[in-house]
């Protein structure tokens, strides 16, 4: 095989991964407008039962068809059930702040979680945190200082829900990497969900509301949006020659929540937060390319 021939598989090769991920994200963020659509009129108990309900269902069918009866098997139930049950701790903050705050501004915070993956990483898992680390996170958060201005007009108890979702993400995923890639993905998600509706049956009450069946339908649009964008995050990383090509493109979601924000819910996003937004995303992906180079020269394990 000749050089250009060789240097055009990997393109497309690294290609699709990318393509992906972009469409990973995209659905993402359909899931995150239809949910915020349905917190309009549902109570967020309503939105966790059924859309979680949905979810073990979609989950339970992938697994059977993936793996068979070993989906629904795990050496580690302590642990898939404290990843679970900070996967819905996160799920109850983003569902309270959601109708209360931009798209745009939304996913502005949770670019933050690279940050706390890296110092929790620091704490967890005893990795190095290097001064250029560093820098970068103190620079990151000093970001998020700029856009919200405590005291100023942005800063919110929402936007603090959204912070501390995105903590409890990182913390999710420590424990991923510690639960180690032998376990079952849907039985991981079952799992978590089905928390989810016991969150959401608790809260109920009187919050019921009858559903239309043009909710029901944007309930398994969303559902199935998260669905697939799991599945294709998960194909993504998998295929990808490594994780430091495919890891930057999760800042695609700032604008498709621009797009979607103005589309659907009117929103316009100020410079400040767009600005916050650039930066957080440059600081981020030059933290993503350090720890993928710092591992490149790290010695292999005996």
């Amino acid at each position: 095989m000749t050089s250009a021939k060789r240097h055009a598989r990997q393109r497309k090769q690294a290609l699709i991964p990318i393509l992906m991920t972009c469409l990973g994200y995209a659905c993402y963020n359909l899931n995150d407008a239809g949910v915020k659509t349905l917190l309009q009129k549902l109570h967020f108990s309503q939105t966790m039962l059924i859309a979680n309900a949905i979810m073990i269902i979609m989950m339970a069918i992938y697994g059977w068809f993936s793996d068979g009866r070993k989906a629904f098997r795990t050496n580690k139930p302590g642990l898939m059930l404290v990843h679970a049950l900070l996967a819905q701790a996160g799920s109850v903050c983003c569902v309270l702040a959601l109708p209360h705050i931009q798209l745009t501004t939304f996913y502005t915070l949770v670019f933050t979680s690279p940050f706390c993956v890296a110092l929790l990483s620091t704490y967890f898992l005893k990795d190095k945190l290097d001064k250029r680390c560093l820098a970068a996170i103190l620079f990151g958060f000093c970001v998020v200082l700029y856009i919200f201005r405590p005291g100023g007009g942005m800063f919110s108890g929402w936007s603090l829900l959204i912070l501390l979702n995105a903590l409890l993400y990182s913390c999710r995923m420590i424990l991923v990497r510690h639960i180690g890639a032998g376990e079952s993905k849907a039985f991981m998600f079952m799992i978590s969900s089905l928390v989810g509706v016991l969150v959401g049956v608790f809260f109920l009450g009187d919050h019921y509301v009858p559903l239309t069946w043009q909710d029901w339908c944007l309930f398994t649009g969303a559902s199935l949006a998260s669905a697939g964008g799991l599945l294709c995050i998960g194909y993504a990383f998998q295929a990808a020659s490594s994780a430091s090509v495919v890891a930057p493109y999760h800042y695609t979601q700032i604008i498709w929540g621009a797009l979607l924000g103005y589309y659907l819910f009117g929103e316009v996003p100020d410079m400040r937060t767009m600005a916050g937004a650039a930066l957080l995303i440059a600081t981020g992906i030059y933290l993503i390319r350090h720890e993928m180079r710092k591992a490149a020269l790290r010695p292999p394990e005996v």
